[in-house]
């Protein structure tokens, strides 16, 4: 899993008010904790205990209690448990775990979606403290709501009262060829502890700390040492030029597992660049966080994480990583690319703690599940408030992260009085030209008589309006994230610079609805049949053998 940043010269800074960049951008607290914030952050949302708990009770959670192997079998249950949409693995027996250190249990696809249509985002939604039944809609105005509200500054608690706390390693203690990390993918050029975990780094002045997901790989044989992408573009990398701007040789860096679930949802997110996702958790719960300091570093890590590492990124040396099978759905036979080392300095975990995964490949796992998602909300947000006629903005799972369709309010849109050459460009100059857009490199437009969050109509609207070579608008210059596929497999001399241009818009209006107007209905249950039709066959529906979930 990559993390989500901004690149180029290209921000949504601009998108917050003076006040909110403040808000966001203050230290933790330094009070005590009281008895409200710490009931609140024993909720499912902002434990990951609670949270564990909470699936188990809701019956999405399957204890696994069978010896299991960390190369490859762990990670195979978790992949055909979300192509099955089955309730989530708990592996409490990980052949390869230390006795004495207790370390560690894994938990599988943490987000992955459930089967029953009716609370199919259920994990997700328990992730943001909301009802299991709740929609794609109501968990996209969930997240710009607390965007657009108050953030929470973390508070700082006393080193007794963080559970993350219960066990400390330091320096050789640290053996990480003794524990269980996972292979996940035949393929893959190591075995990968972080796959939804959260990096913590901030710059040296301390006025950017900045939560982001990112894969991380062990070096085989080293019981100190991980490497991980850090690319142009994400905010781990920003943080780190300033530190190798500022002279240091080092970069100071936390790794969280098994965080709160928000927490880690946060991470994952295309917050805006220079912005403290902390605050932001606090916002979108509704509480601020208990945070407590590191034992080697400055950095603030959530109290309640299950492991953590302490240390620092090196800002000269590079070593071997990769490759992996990632949320493209691919796993290529490539070579290892050379990415900065990681150094551990320290690990402080909980009793019996446990490592939550993300299989990535076909979706959807985590990668889809967080970023589909967030970047809706992110990109539905700027488009709002730059007067964009848009009614919602989905980015369809099943697609890859690849693609992101946005409904059109077409009533707004005859207002404009707007040739569909003139919407397009407005649409990629506002999504390009975002931190979320950095990340998706084709954007469909259709009207709002199309539920974008069912992948059905999305096809049926993609197959019928789309006119080949007439309706596509291309963004060669755009700028963009440098792992998709049919731009890293091309050749330099098809594609120079693969982070730049592979973007397009493309209109699927048809003309009446420039005008406000639409002359047909669905041939469907739903728009082919009068009111009192509908009503007569669902009425009795079970009287025609059928059941009430068919």
């Amino acid at each position: 899993m990559m993390s989500l940043a901004t690149a180029g010269k290209w921000t949504t800074r601009r998108l917050l008010s003076p006040a909110q960049q403040r808000c966001f951008s203050k230290a933790p607290c330094r009070c005590s904790s009281n008895r409200a914030i710490s009931e609140a952050n024993n909720t499912p949302h902002l434990s990951f205990r609670s949270f564990i708990s909470a699936l188990r009770e809701q019956g999405d959670l399957v204890d696994v209690k069978e010896p299991v192997s960390a190369d490859l079998e762990a990670a195979a249950v978790t992949r055909r448990v979300y192509e099955k949409r089955a309730p989530a693995p708990l592996f409490h027996d990980v052949i390869g775990t230390d006795p004495k250190t207790g370390l560690f249990r894994i938990l599988g696809a943490p987000v992955g979606l459930r089967k029953n249509k009716k609370d199919q985002y259920g994990r997700l939604a328990l992730q943001l403290g909301l009802p299991a039944t709740s929609t794609a809609r109501e968990i996209v105005e969930k997240m710009i709501a607390a965007k657009e509200g108050t953030p929470l500054p973390p508070v700082v608690v006393d080193r007794a009262d963080a559970p993350c706390k219960e066990n400390i390693l330091k320096g050789s203690e640290v053996d990480m060829t003794k524990w269980p990390i996972p292979r996940l993918h035949e393929l893959d050029g190591g075995n990968y502890l972080a796959t939804y975990g959260f990096h913590i780094v901030q710059t040296p002045d301390k006025s950017w700390v900045s939560w982001s997901i990112s894969r991380a790989m062990h070096l085989a044989g080293e019981p100190r040492a991980l490497t991980a992408p850090v690319l142009k573009g994400q905010h781990i990398h920003a943080v780190r030029q300033r530190w190798i701007d500022a002279g240091e040789e080092k970069t100071p860096w936390a790794l969280v597992l098994g965080g709160p679930p928000a927490a880690a949802f946060v991470a994952g997110m295309p917050l805006p660049y220079e912005v403290n996702e902390d605050g932001y958790v606090g916002a979108l719960s509704g509480s601020p966080l208990e945070v407590v300091k590191c034992e080697t570093n400055d950095l603030y890590v959530p109290a309640n994480s299950e492991i953590v590492l302490e240390g620092h990124i090196s800002n000269s040396k590079t070593v071997p990583e990769g490759p992996m099978g990632e949320y493209h759905g691919y796993a290529f036979k490539d070579k290892p690319v050379m990415k900065p080392l990681f150094h551990v300095d320290c690990v402080t975990y909980r009793k019996n703690p446990v490592v939550p995964i993300c299989v990535a490949g076909l979706p959807p796992d985590e990668t889809h599940t967080v970023w589909g998602p967030s970047i809706s909300a992110e990109l539905l947000s700027a488009l709002r408030k730059a007067g964009f006629p848009v009614n919602f903005v989905w980015l369809p799972l099943e697609a890859l992260c690849i693609w992101i369709f946005v409904s059109v309010d077409t009533k707004k849109l005859a207002s404009m009085n707007i040739s569909p050459e003139e919407l397009c460009k407005r649409a990629g100059e506002l999504i390009f030209g975002t931190h979320a857009g950095w990340e998706i490199p084709k954007v469909f437009l259709v009207g709002d008589d199309v539920d974008i969050t069912d992948i059905n109509q999305v096809l049926w609207a993609l197959s019928t309006r789309y006119r080949p070579g007439a309706d596509e608008y291309i963004f060669d210059e755009a700028t963009g994230l440098p792992l998709l596929p049919y731009m890293m497999r091309a050749t330099r001399k098809e594609v120079p610079d693969p982070g730049k241009g592979g973007k397009s818009v493309v209109n699927l209006l048809l003309p009446e609805e420039f005008n406000g107007e639409r002359n047909w209905l669905p041939s469907n249950f739903e728009g082919s049949y009068p009111e009192d039709t509908k009503e007569t066959v669902l009425s009795k529906w079970e009287k025609y053998g059928y059941s009430k979930d068919e």
